[in-house]
């Protein structure tokens, strides 16, 4: 080969080793700057390229401008592109909003909406056991908690002193503390409940309502509640668990002339029996009317002390 030719060659190869580094240098330079727009890009949210960009657009005054709240736009028009340094926004027109906000760095809009006024709340007498939805409302219950309680009640369950509110899980302690002076349950009158107001009562099924009716028969009505203890099989725990829920109205009893008895109807009080009502009519046989007294009756042990004075109540 003549030197002309291998000299032709020689800078053939220069050239072509100086394409090749060429290439590998644009090929790193397009590789660093995809990585420091992806650093670029990871340190700023999303949101706030899209704002700026979406700010820039309308300030170039293009189809898709952002669109600020009625009061911004009306009255406070926006002065210049929004520039992002050291993660903080400075308009054109010198304004540091260092402090980015939801917003963009605007004031927050005008609600549109008033807030709702505070529920009144009130206090007043009520029985639980009748009080309607609209009225436990406006003891400060939400309607959601009232229909717990009208739930309640509509599957037979009964409120028989004030403590049996305050379990409704939906009452609070503040609340019961707030209501309990206001709870109203009216009492059971015994001298003219029935039967079917008698088995509402704590421990009271068909048959103790049937007993009871049948002692207040016999006995004319009862002027106290402890009365009830008299009935066979009534003992003490059974009458506490309802003697919070019961009364006895004297005015309903009637009362009799007992020295008018026969001897059958003395037989027949719960208070004289058969052994009693024999020993009086033979002392109303031998005994002046004048003298009659239920102490002489006490005296010659026909009564008891006690029984005599019960009996006294019902005695015209």
């Amino acid at each position: 080969m003549s030197k002309v030719g291998m000299k032709r060659e020689e800078k053939v190869k220069k050239s072509a080793a100086s394409g090749v580094i060429a290439l590998i240098f644009l090929i790193i330079g397009f590789q660093a700057a995809i990585f420091f727009e992806k650093v670029i890009n990871r340190s700023v949210p999303q949101a706030e390229i899209k704002e700026t960009t979406e700010i820039q657009d309308h300030s170039a005054g293009g189809e898709d401008s952002l669109r600020l709240p009625a009061s911004q736009s009306s009255q406070e028009p926006f002065s210049g592109t929004r520039i992002r340094s050291n993660n903080a926004y400075k308009s054109n027109s010198g304004t540091d909003n260092s402090r980015r906000t939801r917003y963009g760095g605007y004031p927050a809009p005008a609600k549109g909406y008033k807030s709702r006024p505070p529920r009144k709340v009130e206090s007043f007498p009520f029985d639980p056991n009748t009080i309607s939805l609209e009225d436990l409302v406006r003891l400060g219950l939400s309607e959601r908690q009232a229909e717990v309680i009208l739930n309640y009640r509509n599957k037979g369950g009964l409120f028989r002193k004030k403590e049996d509110f305050a379990r409704m899980y939906v009452v609070s302690d503040t609340l019961y503390q707030r209501l309990e002076p206001f709870i109203d349950i009216p009492k059971l009158e015994l001298n003219t409940a029935d039967s079917a107001a008698l088995v509402t009562l704590r421990g009271i099924g068909p048959y103790f309502a049937r007993r009871i009716i049948e002692h207040r028969e016999r006995l004319g009505g009862f002027f106290d509640p402890q009365q009830l203890m008299e009935i066979e099989g009534m003992d003490r725990e059974r009458y506490e668990g309802f003697a919070l829920s019961v009364k006895a109205d004297s005015s309903h009893v009637k009362k009799i002339d007992f020295w008018s008895l026969t001897k059958e109807e003395l037989e027949a009080h719960p208070y004289i029996g058969s052994y009693a009502a024999k020993g009086i009519i033979r002392y109303r046989s031998v005994t002046d009317t004048a003298q009659w007294s239920f102490t002489d009756l006490v005296h010659n042990n026909l009564l008891t002390a006690d029984r005599s004075a019960k009996l006294l109540k019902y005695h015209k």
